[in-house]
């Protein structure tokens, strides 16, 4: 989740005043603070307040806030609606209570108060949107897909087992959750790292303090395309983890021999090449801006071009490239494409903005491709585009 510039007196004016004093009564602070003050008044007369609190309940308020302004959004609420709908039987009922609220701010501060394990869960997988999967890996579609207690303690054990090598991961938890839309398995686990010292401030204080961070793996399976993506921020290779959850999750012997997806950009330098799009996706044009190949193995001199056609295509890029290539006296034939980067725009929805979505692939498994709605639909592309294969075996997918 991107932080947003935030400010204490901007969150107050745009957040309920009964919803303020909810919070903190639920914090067991400011019991003497004057609600009936006016409203114009209060923002000033409430962060005077709240500055005179000790640096420890500040700064667990200030962190509290920020993360309710960066989930109150359009999208975030959203979010928060998907979780509501997936969690809870009476749903249309706690969505209406919060919808009454007007603003984001409010809806979210609202959500955190009376449904926190919504809350946390809306948090989570907005963070998840903004993250990069290495290494796609095509296990197989429509996998018998385990979520109960004993397949998680066997994940967790497998995970613990690699991490105990390295002197961490003593204590491990594993959270699931099913997303809808498209349908996919996400799981959370959080093995303990290494433990940390820092500098903090303690009543005007520099002292030293001792935590133990955890780290973040988040296995995404998606049944439709048979799909295993793994988030790992400090693994240089997810091998191990692919493998921990074919077996423990999935029930595979291990990781189908050559399943992994690979990005094959030749085809973006075919002069009948074309970006092909469905009319219910909504999609206004696709653009070609970036290219860069390999011209020479052995002398590994590569070329780069960069444009922004006014009115999509490829054919801008393609024809810059080409004429790059001729003038260092290389032909197109003995090229390798590198990487490239690609925008679809869409048209708005009703009465909104428009959105677009730009992306580079690398060769031969890069992407900045996120888990977001529009961004779905760009995965989905490059399969139709034939910028995507794998290296399983047809009859082996099939099976």
């Amino acid at each position: 989740m991107m932080s947003r510039n935030f400010s204490f007196k901007t969150f107050f004016r745009n957040v309920s005043t009964d919803l303020l004093k909810d919070y903190f009564e639920h914090q067991h602070v400011l019991a003497d603070f004057d609600w009936s003050v006016a409203p114009e008044v209060l923002p000033d007369a409430l962060y005077a307040q709240i500055e005179q609190l000790p640096d420890r309940s500040l700064a667990v308020i200030e962190q509290d806030f920020v993360t309710i302004s960066d989930l109150a959004d359009e999208e975030g609420v959203l979010g928060l609606i998907e979780v509501i709908q997936t969690l809870f039987t009476d749903a249309d009922s706690i969505l209406d209570e919060m919808m009454n609220y007007d603003s984001f701010e409010s809806k979210v501060l609202w959500a955190s108060l009376e449904y926190p394990d919504a809350y946390d869960w809306a948090i989570r997988l907005e963070r998840v949107e903004g993250m990069t999967f290495k290494e796609d890996c095509l296990v197989g579609k429509h996998l018998p897909c385990s979520t109960d207690d004993e397949t998680i303690e066997k994940l967790k054990e497998r995970i613990q087992k690699f991490y105990k090598r390295q002197r961490r991961g003593r204590n491990c938890q594993i959270d699931c959750y099913v997303r809808r839309d498209p349908h996919r398995y996400c799981f959370f686990a959080y093995p303990e790292d290494y433990p940390k010292r820092d500098l903090t401030y303690q009543s005007s204080q520099l002292v030293p303090q001792i935590r133990r961070p955890v780290m973040e793996i988040v296995f995404i399976y998606e049944p439709d395309t048979g799909n295993l993506k793994i988030h790992a921020s400090k693994l240089r290779k997810v091998d191990i983890m692919q493998k921990a959850f074919c077996k423990t999750v999935l029930g595979l012997p291990g990781i189908p021999d050559g399943s992994t997806r690979v990005y094959d950009l030749s085809p973006l330098m075919n002069p009948s090449f074309r970006f092909v799009t469905e009319p219910q996706d909504q999609v206004e044009s696709v653009s070609l801006r970036m290219l860069k190949v390999r011209i020479s193995n052995t002398e590994n001199r590569k070329l780069t071009c960069e444009a922004t056609p006014q009115h999509g295509g490829a054919e801008l890029v393609q024809t810059m490239m080409n004429n790059a290539i001729n003038a260092c006296g290389s032909i197109s034939a003995g090229i390798k494409v590198l990487s490239a980067k690609i925008t679809l725009k869409f048209a708005a929805l009703d009465g909104g903005r428009k959105k677009s979505v730009t992306f580079v692939l690398t060769a031969p498994s890069g992407s900045t491709l996120e888990d977001k709605p529009h961004h779905h639909v760009a995965r989905k592309y490059l399969e139709k585009w034939g910028l995507v294969r794998t290296l399983l075996p047809l009859t082996e997918e099939a099976a």
